[in-house]
């Protein structure tokens, strides 16, 4: 019996949430009464394929994270679109471009691990969605 509040996908069985209009693991596009009134962006699944310049939003509760003695995860890095300035190994250095988004962050992007730094900190590949950005001037 199939849990309320959610729907699962018909082609890879992942429960997502029942307002979700794609899948959030093969992005499989659900049957709705109402359109979508417009997608947030192109998800990325090969985070080496982006390029300095490009502008990539990022998901809310996705990256690097640390976990309270109650069992709570704080996300480090906040949602919103971000202008990539530097690619490495293993993340992407980029720059926010909103209210949301602001300053300098690192977006790791390899093999969930535990930070060698702190003791109940993990550090998480973020979600992305690559978007075209046009800044308010």
């Amino acid at each position: 019996m199939k849990k309320r509040g959610i729907k699962i996908c018909s082609k890879c069985g992942t429960p997502n949430g029942v307002r979700a209009y794609h899948c959030k693991k093969c992005d499989t596009a659900f049957k709705m009464k109402k359109k979508p009134k417009g997608r947030r962006g192109i998800i990325v699944k090969n985070w080496k394929e982006l390029e300095v310049g490009d502008y990539v939003r990022v998901v809310g509760r996705s990256g690097t994270y640390y976990i309270k003695d109650n069992g709570e995860r704080i996300y480090f890095t906040g949602a919103g679109v971000y202008h990539i300035k530097q690619l490495s190994n293993d993340g992407i250095v980029v720059i926010g471009t909103g209210r949301r988004a602001h300053g300098y962050e690192y977006l790791y992007m390899g093999k969930e691990k535990q930070s060698t730094l702190v003791d109940n900190m993990f550090n998480a590949p973020h979600k992305l969605y690559k978007v075209n950005y046009k800044s308010r001037v």
